[in-house]
């Protein structure tokens, strides 16, 4: 039995010249770009290079980035070490790494609108923002629809009214091309997610903003955040964020397109723009962790959501936000895909539900 991998905004496998790269460094020796001594300046030169890389393919400057162990670790740094004062806009259907830590802060929370298209509406923020928000926080891509935000119309927003924009950028890196704009505080990445190792996570800090470490120690990142930098995961994050390559986009949109119009019956969710590797999926009238597992004993993996809110049986959030009801909530799966999906995985699963649909 073929098994066939279509979490990929859960996780993907390793790129294999990612895993090269990374077992490269490994046996560099002992390498703690902190220390003074002919080891340390090596390992340092070798951090100053994986920034310079990634710092030119996202075309900020290196010191602009600030390397953390993962992306809700970027996230929660950006949210507390900026300490807004006053209100913040956000959405109901962000990341748990977004919704659970503005839960948890003492601030006003104004949540604009999603319907079924998946997406804030530029024009919903301009009524909601005024002079007592402190910080605006949305997301690129909607991990679990895929559905974009409008960034740019967003960050036009935050810079004329001079208010901080936070953007989680986790689920857009290496699916569409990324450029920040001039209205962007901070973005937040993930390496586990582009095929490199888990463990490793960016920060996208605009020069000149105050921002208050959150992990205290030693003078690593520029002061901001403390602790040995995950040198080997960093390197890794640089060569998998060198290995994006544009062309690949249109293909992995042609096989979800392929998936979506081969299954019958079934309610695609998010109607607005989609980053091209991402399927949410109604069957109606089914229970959708029973088909989950019958996906799983045939070989196939997906998810009903977030991997960062399995293991709960509640319907997802995010699409009874959208205005979806719980019970077609229930009987959603998502199926993201990477570059290395395969039109046999997708057939495979083409072929393979029909029969589960019918039990």
């Amino acid at each position: 039995m073929q098994r066939v991998f279509l979490d990929n905004n859960g996780t993907t496998q390793i790129d294999p010249r990612v895993a090269a790269a990374v077992m490269e460094e490994l046996e560099m020796g002992p390498s703690n770009p902190s220390s003074i001594h002919s080891f340390g300046r090596e390992a340092h030169q070798r951090l100053s290079k994986a920034r310079e890389s990634i710092a030119s393919y996202l075309q900020v400057q290196p010191s602009e980035l600030i390397f953390t162990s993962s992306g809700t670790e970027a996230l929660n740094l950006a949210l507390l070490g900026l300490k807004p004062k006053g209100s913040i806009i956000s959405s109901k259907i962000e990341h748990a790494a977004v919704h659970n830590t503005l839960t948890n802060m003492d601030n006003p929370i104004t949540y604009l609108p999603v319907g079924k298209e998946g997406h804030v509406h530029a024009v919903d923020l301009r009524n909601a923002i005024s002079n007592e928000t402190g910080l605006i926080v949305l997301s690129a891509v909607n991990s679990e629809t895929g559905v974009k935000n409008p960034i740019d119309e967003i960050a036009k927003i935050a810079q004329q009214y001079e208010v901080p924009l936070i953007v989680d950028g986790v689920a857009s890196l290496g699916k569409e091309p990324v450029t920040i704009p001039h209205g962007v505080t901070a973005m937040a990445f993930s390496g586990h997610k582009i095929h490199a190792p888990k463990g490793v996570g960016l920060l996208f800090l605009r020069k000149g903003t105050k921002l208050a470490p959150q992990l205290t120690g030693g003078g690593q990142e520029a002061m901001r955040r403390a602790g040995t930098e995950n040198l080997p995961g960093i390197i890794g994050l640089a060569k998998a964020i060198s290995l994006i390559d544009p062309s690949t986009f249109s293909e992995m949109a042609r096989l979800r397109d392929l998936l979506e119009k081969s299954l019958d019956g079934v309610i695609v969710n998010g109607t607005g723009p989609r980053v091209c590797n991402t399927s949410s999926v109604t069957f109606p009238g089914m229970d959708g962790e029973s088909l989950l597992i019958q996906l799983d004993m045939q070989g196939i993996a997906a998810s009903m959501g977030s991997a960062c809110s399995s293991g709960a049986l509640e319907a997802s959030r995010v699409l009874l936000d959208m205005g979806i009801s719980r019970e077609d909530a229930l009987s959603t799966i998502r199926f993201s895909l990477s570059r290395f999906t395969t039109e046999e995985e997708i057939l495979q699963l083409i072929k393979m539900v029909p029969p589960l649909q019918m039990r």
